[in-house]
């Protein structure tokens, strides 16, 4: 199905001791088609995401020496609002260690895309915010405090290349989210996803 891309703010790696971000898979199983069917499924401890998520339109050689930013541009067909729900497994997982969480797909516990951007080409990535709001408790993040999408795109590209393995035609990326995970229980009456110019995701 693809990857997701996590830690893309440097204030999310420290209290793992990364320098960079980290990527993990993400599966058929765990897409849902609404917050509503997402949230329904056995969880422990879940929390939301909000993410710009790409779909492609071909492959992408991340060992190619030329790689750009306008690679990455062309090999994208569509341009979704996204929902990452993570769950937290552990009791503690600082002391689990990231190579653990990392064979665990790092939190991964399903994701919904939202309505497509019919013009997405036309977006600063760099500028965007998002927000999070459940049942009128707000957080809000923007681009600028992260790896924007564009550029998560690109390290994610290398990253897969340096390990012999490329981005392919059809997969979904969810690149990263522009708040801090958010705490949802199942007794949340209203959900809402924001980011600049994308319609709402809702529940």
């Amino acid at each position: 199905m693809g990857y997701k891309i996590g830690s893309t703010a440097p204030v999310n790696q420290r209290p793992w001791g990364l320098t960079e971000p980290v990527y993990a898979g993400i599966f058929t199983d765990t897409r849902a088609e609404t917050l509503t069917a997402a949230l329904a499924r056995p969880l422990l401890h879940p929390s939301l995401e909000c993410e710009v998520a790409f779909r492609l339109r071909r492959d992408i050689d991340g060992a190619d020496p030329a790689l750009s930013a306008a690679t990455i541009l062309d090999a994208i067909a569509a341009c979704y609002i996204a929902c990452e729900i993570i769950d937290n497994r552990y009791d503690a997982p600082g002391e689990i260690g990231v190579p653990t969480l990392l064979a665990d797909d790092f939190f991964q516990a399903g994701f919904v895309l939202g309505a497509a951007h019919p013009a997405w080409r036309t977006l600063d990535f760099g500028a965007l915010e998002g927000t999070i709001e459940i049942d009128g408790v707000l957080t809000s993040g923007s681009a600028s405090d992260t790896m924007d999408a564009i550029s998560a795109m690109l390290w994610l590209a290398r990253k897969l290349g340096i390990n012999d393995a490329n981005l392919r035609e059809g997969e979904i990326i969810l690149t990263g989210s522009f708040t801090r995970p958010v705490r949802v229980t199942p007794l949340a009456r209203a959900v809402s996803l924001t980011i600049s110019g994308f319609t709402p995701l809702t529940l």
